[in-house]
């Protein structure tokens, strides 16, 4: 019985090896693929982190707050006032105070007693912030720390040390019961606005004016703190004034002598008003501002001072 002979299919050689070599390299390439991806992540990251520190760092250098301790009255309750003498704005998060015998008392985000004084508090540039701690002042000497949502630190005693008044001296300016704040010394022009109005238009530091610009009315401005010793309050009447000496000029016949003087008119640096009777907090900074050429009215000042001219500021003060 005869049967065909059948021819058995051949296999391919060499096709599950290069299946099994794409496979592998798909792998290898979706692993690696994966793995740079990863780092490169990461990489951005810590780069980004980094540079957040670094801001951050930046920022926290620059926040100069000044602390200054005092006693409220009728409740004899310790108060801190913080001002705030930086280029940027300052969150306060919060206060600790150490007191006679050791005793410890916190008000802050995540603390129980954070009730008065409520934190945080924002504090921006030139500004000022009053806090009572509601602690009733005994006899000793009481050490308060305020820190900043950057994480700066500042300190201040209450009683306020010679060390500690000296040194603000020296960072400012003390004169008597007022603490002037020399850097913020501003001067604008006096510009018609809204009508009628007397509107100041910035202009920079007072410590550098162009010739050009004293033909128009110009005025000025200052940041000043009461710190009497007595912790009184201050009233300035309207006959308190800056004034600016002009010597005169060495060669040529030295020519003459001259003076000019802005009164008090407000302390507000939106809307000039007249002079009317205002109070200095015994801790409390304000912005006096100094446009007319007549006590107790609102008469703008254009001196004439030649380019190159030096002169000399003084700041007046008169009241109770």
């Amino acid at each position: 019985m005869d049967f065909a002979r059948g021819r058995r299919p051949r296999s391919r050689k060499g096709v599950a090896g290069i299946v099994a070599a794409v496979l592998l390299f798909a792998m290898l390439f979706s692993v690696g693929t994966g793995y740079f991806l990863f780092i490169n992540t990461m990489n951005g990251f810590f780069v980004k982190g980094f540079s957040d520190r670094a801001s951050a760092m930046q920022a926290q250098l620059t926040e100069i707050l000044q602390v200054s301790t005092g006693a409220a009255s009728g409740s004899n309750h310790l108060t801190l006032t913080v001002t705030n003498n930086g280029a940027v704005d300052s969150n306060i998060t919060a206060v600790y105070v150490t007191g006679p015998g050791s005793t410890l008392d916190k008000y802050g985000i995540g603390f129980s007693s954070n009730t008065t004084p409520a934190l945080p508090i924002g504090v921006g540039q030139g500004g000022s912030a009053t806090l009572d701690t509601g602690i009733v002042i005994l006899t000793g000497v009481y050490t308060l720390k305020v820190i900043t949502q950057r994480g700066g630190s500042f300190s201040g005693t209450y009683p306020q040390t010679a060390v500690s008044l000296a040194s603000q001296a020296l960072a400012s300016g003390a004169i008597g019961d007022l603490y002037l704040q020399f850097h913020s010394l501003t001067w604008y022009k006096v510009v018609t606005c809204n009508g009628t109005q007397q509107c100041l238009q910035r202009q920079g530091i007072g410590f550098s004016i162009p010739a050009s610009s004293t033909s128009s009315p110009i005025a000025f401005s200052i940041q000043v703190t009461n710190l009497n010793s007595l912790q009184q309050n201050i009233t300035l009447d309207k006959y308190t004034l800056m004034t600016e000496f002009v010597p005169p000029v060495p060669g040529s016949g030295g020519g003459t002598a001259r003076s000019y003087a802005w009164y008090i008119v407000s302390n507000s640096t939106n809307v000039l008003s007249a002079y009317s009777t205002f109070t200095l907090l015994y801790g409390r900074s304000v912005t006096l501002i100094f446009a007319s050429s007549s006590a107790g009215s609102l008469t703008p000042y254009a001196p004439g001072i030649s380019s190159g001219t030096i002169t000399y500021g003084f700041i007046v003060t008169h009241g109770y």
